[in-house]
């Protein structure tokens, strides 16, 4: 399992780039045409340069499409992005890479925005590149306009944040909502991401939305799972009356787990966040070479943060390979080493430790979004701190897991 673990990860990187992503929807070009098609729709870190779009799902014929050549494009019941071309801001915003003074500093560009929301009176759009995040929007019959957002180091290193575009919201509360106090707080109290400024839009428009949140991909779900653990137990020392020997116990035991999915694009599903806890026991048993019996009972509790990118991505079966670090609680019973020879019984003749770390390799299939069948290979990893001597865990195991998602 192991030699197939290091296959995959060799394969990954021509197939990430290789793969494509064909989902129904459409193009209007600048003449005010619409063309129906299929979009490669990819999970985007930054807002797309140019697209991928073909007539039919089968065809080998490849249309490729920027801002300069249509005005709009649409993922079907997923993502809707129009051209824009203007001035947009330059300065950064990210700390701790941000400008020492105010940097008002804009350029002219032809970029596509993102639609997050819409409705009766707003339209809220959002633009990525490798500079910053941007947030435009639109008032129904006049221009998009990019909400005016500052990060800035003083004359004495002290961060200065300026936030022009809670005045350009209150511009419009006041227009359309009769100065709502409740708006104006939410506004004033309103970070500038993604969360806040849409929550605000909506609030303006009456709550209405451009693509139905009840057709709108869920960006979490949960799971439970459960499997069979294969656990070689190794016992190593370099010292002492065993120099240089080494012993093993192979033993099968039960795994439950449970946990929850985020995915960085909730329409895609290619890229996700996984947080598992699990349940496992061993109960390894070793034969020194001196006829004694080492013996001990390891209850684990897991929690393991993961990266899971499907490498094939459709709705009704995907393959994934997944990484991620185990952090690892253990408590023990029956540590203890039998003289066979005196019939002695030493109590704890080591220490193993509470706290340890593992590393989990994983792929798996997913089918209808429902059901998943995992093999996880997780590398030997000590639990003991002795110069000369360890006790360690090497695992490979096989499990389901049920997916909540809709």
């Amino acid at each position: 399992m192991k030699a197939y673990f290091i296959a995959l990860l060799i394969a990954l990187p021509s197939v990430l780039f290789a793969q494509s992503n064909y989902q129904p929807g459409y193009v209007v070009k600048t003449n005010g045409d619409t063309l129906k098609g299929y979009i490669d729709y990819r999970e985007w870190a930054r807002t797309p340069k140019s697209i991928q779009f073909k007539a039919k799902e089968a065809d080998k014929n490849i249309q490729e499409f920027d801002p300069n050549t249509i005005k709009a494009f649409e993922i079907s019941g997923m993502d809707r992005y129009i051209s824009y071309s203007g001035i947009v801001s330059m300065d950064k915003t990210e700390f701790p890479d941000v400008p020492v003074g105010l940097d008002t500093s804009k350029a002219s560009s032809t970029i596509f925005l993102q639609q997050v929301t819409t409705g009766k009176y707003l339209t809220l759009y959002y633009q990525k590149d490798d500079l910053k995040g941007r947030f435009f929007i639109s008032e129904n019959g006049h221009p998009i306009i990019e909400l005016r957002y500052y990060q800035y180091y003083s004359d004495d290193n002290v961060i200065i944040e300026s936030v022009p575009y809670k005045g350009q919201f209150g511009y419009y509360i006041n227009l359309y909502n009769a100065g709502d106090k409740n708006l104006i707080v939410t506004t004033q109290r309103s970070e500038f991401r993604q969360s806040d400024l849409k929550k605000i839009v909506d609030k303006i428009n009456g709550y209405s939305s451009g693509i139905s949140n009840k057709n709108k991909a869920k960006d979490s779900r949960f799971f439970v799972g459960a499997g069979i653990n294969y656990t070689q137990a190794l016992f190593d020392n370099s010292y002492g009356y065993l120099y240089y020997e080494s012993f093993s116990d192979a033993k099968i035991s039960p795994k439950l787990n449970a946990g929850f999915d985020v995915f960085v694009n909730p329409n895609v599903q290619q890229t996700i966040l996984r947080a598992e806890v699990s349940i496992s026991y061993i109960n390894p048993r070793f034969k020194l070479s001196d006829g004694s019996i080492y013996t001990f009972n390891q209850y684990t509790i897991s929690l393991a943060p993961q990266i899971l990118f499907n490498v094939y991505n459709k709705n009704a079966f995907k393959v994934y390979i997944d990484g991620g670090v185990s952090f690892n609680l253990s408590a023990y019973s029956n540590n203890k080493m039998t003289y066979v020879n005196s019939n002695y019984v030493e109590q704890s003749p080591y220490q193993l430790e509470p706290y340890w770390v593992n590393f989990p390799l994983q792929t798996g299939i997913v089918i209808n979004k429902k059901i998943e069948f995992a093999l996880t290979y997780t590398g030997a990893a000590a639990y003991t701190k002795y110069f000369g001597l360890s006790v360690a865990n090497r695992t490979m195991s096989a499990g389901f897991k049920y997916l909540f998602s809709r």
